[in-house]
């Protein structure tokens, strides 16, 4: 497989500069001095949308061609990919529809609806769902995270990252389909092949886990494994994005659900800001010891959404 190169991701970053915010890098000085190390978050929760997926969503809609645009567009969510693609596209006047689980996060569903995309709200199988009205309407797929131009789009916050940070040891990236993981990773490799980029999942999500573990692309039944990460609950994992994190990725850790949930606390009290489950599952690593950190090294931790409900929010606390 031929991976993108670095100038591959700034001409995309090139692109969608103008429809995207430039996320900043923050650090916390009690944090690094009981870790004993330098410890940055990458704000993607402040991106458009309140998740990183805008940047891949907007580069995607950049390529379709007119006769796509004038049909509209659909796609598969449990909610960030869902309000990214409806934003995205009212920004140039396309049609989304978007098929999301019954029991997705209703901030979520109001605000994919707010930006103007049609739900779909299933129980049934969301790519089924997907496939039938696809075919009957002809409308393009855009799919949530297996596909070149999405990872290209999610990558550019890599770029972000190097280009304040040029001495970074680790990455942390939290893992649902692989987009976001994929596309950072080739980016700091390309950049510093010494840079051990960190996977992170739910133990009651670890699709890419076990896809690594038995060599191919795995599929998981996310309507009986749940988490509260829900952003991170992808029902399979990308053919594309498997390749990536095979390439790229040095080593996946699993996390709980309570590890997630003190995570986020530690997270809201230390660096005033909320993130969602599936962006606070990425310091956990840190956090509970789970991997060897020598002193004074440099660890960038990318807190990729902060799309909670407030319901969800008052019950975790």
């Amino acid at each position: 497989m031929k991976f993108p190169s670095i100038d591959d991701f700034n001409n995309t970053l090139s692109d969608i500069n103008k429809y995207i915010h430039k996320t900043p890098i923050v650090s916390s000085s009690s944090l690094n001095k009981i870790y004993n190390s330098n410890i940055f978050f990458k704000l993607e929760l402040f991106q458009k949308t309140g998740s990183f997926k805008t940047r891949g969503a907007i580069n995607k809609l950049l390529k379709l061609s007119d006769l796509e645009r004038n049909k509209g567009v659909i796609t598969i969510s449990a909610g960030n990919h869902a309000q990214a693609i409806s934003w995205a596209c009212s920004q140039f006047n396309i049609k989304s529809k978007i098929v999301m689980p019954f029991d997705a996060s209703p901030s979520k569903v109001e605000a994919t609806k707010s930006y103007g995309g049609e739900v779909i709200l299933t129980k049934n199988s969301m790519m089924d769902e997907c496939n039938d009205i696809k075919e009957r309407e002809g409308l393009t797929f855009v799919h949530p995270f297996d596909d070149i131009d999405i990872i290209l789009g999610q990558g550019t916050v890599g770029l972000e990252i190097i280009e304040k940070l040029n001495n970074i040891d680790y990455a942390f990236i939290s893992i649902g389909g692989g987009g976001l993981i994929s596309g950072i990773a080739c980016v700091l490799k390309s950049i510093n092949p010494k840079i051990k980029i960190i996977g992170v999942e739910p133990i009651n999500s670890n699709v890419m886990t076990k896809s690594i573990s038995s060599n191919k692309p795995e599929t998981f039944d996310t309507n009986i494994n749940k988490t509260i990460a829900d952003g991170l609950a992808a029902p399979f994992a990308g053919n594309l994005t498997f390749e990536f994190v095979k390439k790229y990725v040095d080593e996946i850790i699993n996390v709980s659900e309570n590890e997630m949930i003190e995570s986020m606390r530690v997270i809201i009290e230390r660096l005033k800001v909320i993130p969602e489950a599936a962006a606070s599952a990425c310091f956990v690593p840190i956090l509970k010891n789970k991997l060897s950190i020598k002193k004074n090294t440099n660890s960038i931790i990318v807190l990729c959404g902060g799309n909670i409900d407030l319901d969800k929010l008052k019950k975790l606390f």
